[in-house]
């Protein structure tokens, strides 16, 4: 772990000790003898009014750091030891998954490492008797040498901690160590100093500096720019093309799993996020776009493909990694460890089975019991100074928890704004579709139509009608252009022929657009639908150069609107 400088102006004397904590790393001089001189001098001593110190970032630190190399190639036999004796009890220790498992920064080792520490903590804050003498052997295994001295001690005074602390290699840090001391202490029955509560100070400012730069977001990955990636994807390739590469590069993953030992489809098996082939080349697109700003680049159908395949892959990984942190919630605290229930309630019910023994149907076990009953004695020294402090202790705790929850919460809900706003482009789009369906059969049916529609209206009277409205006709022969300006020189043509980029915003007024499908390119009909289905703009087709016929149509168009 890199080391971090922070500022800390709380009291006088705080950034001596900060700069002296971080030198420890970088030299090996006698700093000992010199925060004495600063301790002593009492420019470090706090005053916190006889509260209790806030131990949030030290447990944090403690949980983070306590496993180290060796005691990680032993922790699932620790872990399992461990919820053999304790999994009956974890839902009713006091402190309900105090530190978050966050499936974002961790990968699965680390996460269910934590998680598993977690536990013990609040099981040891809960008086679990094992819990402790299960800490204290994997110290007394795994930390030696820290072990042998540090229980000897009875009290621990500062200049105590800080020369326990202090690191003997560049592999360690002096923040985990005083928070692994801090930690065990307790649990060893050693009384801290009040004049060690700066150190838990410290380490509450270390403990948030690491939260900096952690908050991961959609917006920030892709930014604005989805919407326009979408309409790049559809008017610069051809689908069938890329659909033909998908496939190519899906077959070839497929074969990469099975050399791995997994189903082909292991990967669309698992990225829940994926919704097909043109939404995730787009999202790869715009991805793209925010990584590399200043590029501008086309990136080619093959370049897309490839990326968006590496995009299916890193959704596969991270919906593995969210699926493991909710089941191990789940796993600990029922039904209080997910949302999933609140919306799914599960038909599940633990009280339901039915076991045919002689045990009593009271689940509790002894321990419990003696516990309960333990608790219920105390209310005659409700008001000891030791009770209130365990109080203040564990409100802080609901309050951590509660501002996790928080996170999560906000978490959530930008999900769930980012999911809907996808359904409601996918809705638009449907809608476009189905608008454009209807003029196509529209269309259709006139073309086998025999005879014309009847209307008691003469060609001249329907040609004054429909002069009035503001119509944009795209497409056209040369010829049959000329004849229809003529007829109505208030209206707006596109000639298909144009060089360059035609001004698709000659549309935005319009009442009507028709396309003249008989000379017309698939760019060029593309270039102005996407923009007539974003608009919603009314549309049409006309064929033929019958220039009576394609008043009559027009006009009927017209008046069925």
């Amino acid at each position: 772990m890199k080391n971090v400088n922070f500022p800390l102006d709380r009291w006088s004397g705080i950034d001596e000790l900060n700069n002296l904590l971080q030198d420890m790393m970088e030299s090996g001089g006698n700093y000992i003898n010199y925060m004495m001189k600063i301790q002593d001098s009492k420019k470090l001593t706090p005053d916190f009014g006889g509260k209790a110190p806030d131990t949030y970032g030290c447990e944090r630190l403690f949980i983070y750091f306590f496993i180290n190399d060796e005691m990680g190639e032993d922790f699932p036999l620790i872990a399992r030891d461990f919820y053999a004796h304790e999994f009956a009890d974890i839902p009713n220790h006091q402190d309900v998954e105090y530190f978050d498992i966050q499936s974002g920064e961790d990968w699965p080792e680390q996460m269910f490492n934590r998680f598993t520490l977690d536990l013990m903590m609040n099981a040891v804050k809960s008086g679990s008797e094992y819990t402790k003498a299960l800490l204290m052997y994997l110290h007394k295994t795994y930390y030696k040498k820290e072990y042998r001295t540090l229980k000897r001690f009875s009290t621990m005074s500062f200049s105590e901690l800080l020369a326990l602390a202090k690191p003997e290699g560049i592999t360690q840090h002096y923040y985990i160590n005083l928070s692994r001391i801090l930690c065990l202490a307790p649990i060893y029955g050693i009384r801290i100093s009040g004049e060690c509560n700066l150190i838990y100070d410290i380490l509450n400012e270390f403990s948030n500096k690491l939260d900096s730069g952690d908050e991961y977001s959609f917006d920030e990955a892709v930014g604005d720019c989805l919407k326009d990636c979408r309409k790049e994807i559809e008017e610069r390739f051809d689908r069938k093309k890329l659909y033909s590469l998908d496939a190519r590069m899906s077959k070839f993953l497929g074969n990469v799993f099975q050399w791995l030992g997994y189903s082909p489809e292991y990967a669309d098996w698992c990225d829940e996020n994926d919704r097909g082939v043109e939404e995730r080349l787009a999202l790869a697109l715009a991805i793209l776009k925010k990584t590399f700003p200043r590029s501008n680049r086309e990136y080619s159908a093959e370049e897309l493909t490839l990326y968006g395949m590496v995009l299916h892959c890193a959704g596969a990984v991270a919906c593995n990694s969210s699926w493991l942190a909710e089941t191990l919630r789940t796993l600990a605290y029922g039904e209080d460890g997910t949302f999933y229930y609140d919306e799914f309630p599960p038909m599940f019910h633990p009280e339901d089975v039915q076991v045919k023994t002689g045990k009593p149907e009271n689940g509790k076990t002894v321990r419990q019991v003696k516990d309960s009953a333990e608790y219920a004695g105390t209310d005659a020294d409700r008001h000891d100074e030791s009770v209130l402090i365990e109080e203040v202790d564990k409100l802080r705790r609901k309050v951590r928890r509660l501002e996790s929850d928080n996170g999560s919460l906000r978490a959530g809900l930008a999900e769930k704004r980012r999911l809907e706003e996808e359904a409601k482009d996918i809705r638009e789009q449907l809608e476009a579709s189905n608008r454009e369906l209807a003029a196509l059969r529209d269309y259709v049916y006139k073309l086998t139509e025999d005879d014309h529609p009847v209307t008691d209206k003469t060609i001249k009277s329907m040609k004054e009608t429909i002069a009035g409205y503001r119509i944009v006709i795209v497409g056209g022969h040369s010829n049959w252009l000329s004849k229809m300006k003529k007829e109505f020189p208030d209206w707006i043509f596109a000639d298909p022929k144009a060089g360059g980029s035609t001004d698709v915003s000659i549309v935005d007024k319009a009442d009507y657009v028709y396309f003249f499908t008989d000379t017309i390119s698939h760019s060029k009909y593309y270039q102005f639908m996407n923009i007539i289905r974003e608009r919603k703009i009314n549309f049409g087709y006309i064929h033929g150069v019958n220039i009576e016929k394609n008043i009559r149509d027009i006009y009927l168009d017209l008046e069925e609107d």
